[in-house]
């Protein structure tokens, strides 16, 4: 699987040096200042198409006229990585910010449109999408637990799930001898509120594997895959990429 890496806050390297990215992805990585040079990108990528098609439904011809994102000519990617969503917020919001530095009353509602827009595209750009973003606590006084929500500045955090086929929280677990193992979390509870799994194929707690994943979207005839990691540093959201081509066909799932 073709993936274009594009890394916002300089944590290649736990995936080993660049050399090694363009091997494991098929392409060279991309790093990003500037929120608009981004979007750019988008638009090199994918182009947003008037199309025309007849749907029969029993007897019935019915004609259908819809806008869709599709690829350009010439583009072969398979996926596209955002490494960290939470990094490339906060170039927007200084972007946004201008030399005041801060967001005024009205900026912050520019700013949901704009997100809102945005994971509004990704979720419907015809490639599986990765997106990782780091994680933060937040006590609800309501429940009286504490959860862990996506570190995004504004509004947008309280949804963004919805614009995700898997939402999975990274996770570290030390066995007997002080062994790391790292895990995604993939079923919803009090404390991982955004957790998710629309294929409804995965344990509820596995080990993080990206092959996993890619043969139940194939299984499913899926034309690619929406998935969120949420995440502390540290704790594999990164590393894991290495895992995305890896044991196609083979890997195993459990069952939830």
């Amino acid at each position: 699987m073709k993936t274009l890496y594009l890394d916002f806050e300089n944590g290649y390297k736990s995936l080993g040096s660049k050399e090694d990215i363009s091997n494991i992805f098929g392409y060279p990585m991309l790093q990003y200042e500037n929120w608009n040079d981004f979007k750019v990108l988008l638009g090199k990528i994918f182009d947003y198409k008037d199309i025309e098609e007849v749907v029969k439904v029993g007897e019935l011809e019915i004609p259908q006229r819809y806008k869709k994102w599709v690829r350009r000519d010439g583009v072969d990617i398979d996926c596209i990585v955002l490494d960290t969503v939470t990094e490339l917020v906060k170039k927007y919001q200084r972007a946004l910010a201008g030399p005041a530095k801060k967001l005024k009353l009205q900026q912050w509602g520019e700013m949901k449109a704009e997100l809102d827009a945005f994971f509004s595209l990704l979720n419907a750009i015809p490639i599986s999408m990765i997106c990782n973003v780091h994680g933060k606590l937040k006590e609800d006084n309501d429940e009286g637990v504490l959860k862990v929500m996506p570190n995004i500045e504004g509004s947008t955090k309280d949804d963004l799930g919805k614009w995700f086929d898997f939402v999975l929280y990274t996770k570290v677990v030390k066995d007997e001898k002080g062994n790391r193992h790292y895990k995604w979390v993939t079923a919803r509870d009090e404390k991982y509120c955004h957790a998710k799994d629309r294929s409804q194929s995965l344990p509820e707690e596995m080990e993080q594997d990206y092959s996993v994943i890619t043969n139940i979207v194939k299984d499913k005839g899926w034309d690619g895959a929406k998935i969120l990691i949420i995440g502390d540093p540290g704790s594999g959201k990164t590393l894991s990429l290495r895992t995305i081509n890896k044991g196609v066909n083979n890997a195993k799932t459990g069952s939830k």
